[in-house]
């Protein structure tokens, strides 16, 4: 019984946590709008723009600018870029087959999170900086 009160205590003090109300959503089968879906896809498609561009650096080397690419940035940027559009790509195909419905908030969950991972990649390469 201590262990649920513990338990209870720290889910209502992170309750303002953006992971838990996700999670929330999810399992209780909540829905977002076609609008916030498109919202979320615009993001995700801003943030990828920046990343792209990172992409059309010229590689690190003995030669190179300070301005350039290393093979790791390259390796994470791709990555996200990858599971990012698909994420999209899933969303926007619900929302297209729904005719206006609400769809999963899952598929918007899954990809706003990726647009965080991106962005973070970013942040960590100081892309567009």
């Amino acid at each position: 019984m201590k262990k649920l009160a513990a338990i209870l205590l720290l889910t209502l003090s992170l309750g303002g946590c953006a992971f838990l109300q996700n999670a929330y959503s999810v399992a209780t089968g909540a829905s977002v709008t076609p609008q916030q879906a498109y919202i979320a896809a615009n993001a995700f498609d801003t943030v990828e723009a920046s990343a792209t561009q990172y992409l059309q650096l010229p590689a690190c080397g003995a030669t190179a600018s300070k301005l350039c690419r290393t093979s790791a940035g390259v390796t994470a940027v791709v990555k996200a870029i990858r599971i990012g559009r698909q994420a999209r790509n899933s969303l926007e195909a619900a929302v297209t087959s729904s005719n206006g419905a609400p769809v999963s908030a899952s598929l918007y969950a899954a990809l706003t999170a990726q647009t965080s991972t991106l962005q973070s990649i970013i942040s960590s390469y100081n892309i567009g900086q």
